[in-house]
């Protein structure tokens, strides 16, 4: 019981940082993308999925050009 509530805090700890992350480097669109790509995972919903990622990626290039 112990270990699972020690990877649930871990894994909102990482959650919290990616989305602080994205927040400061890619803005609001980012963040959306990024929480519509785990909400898909999450749901089991893979086209959602699918389709969040590929935005966000296609984001991540745009800033990088």
């Amino acid at each position: 019981m112990g270990n699972m509530v020690f990877f649930q805090l871990l894994g909102a700890c990482i959650r919290l940082a990616l989305s602080q992350l994205v927040q400061s480097r890619l803005g609001f669109t980012g963040l959306v993308l990024l929480a519509l790509l785990l909400v898909g995972v999450r749901a089991g919903h893979p086209r959602l999925a699918w389709w969040s990622a590929g935005l966000f990626f296609l984001l991540t290039l745009q800033l990088q050009a």
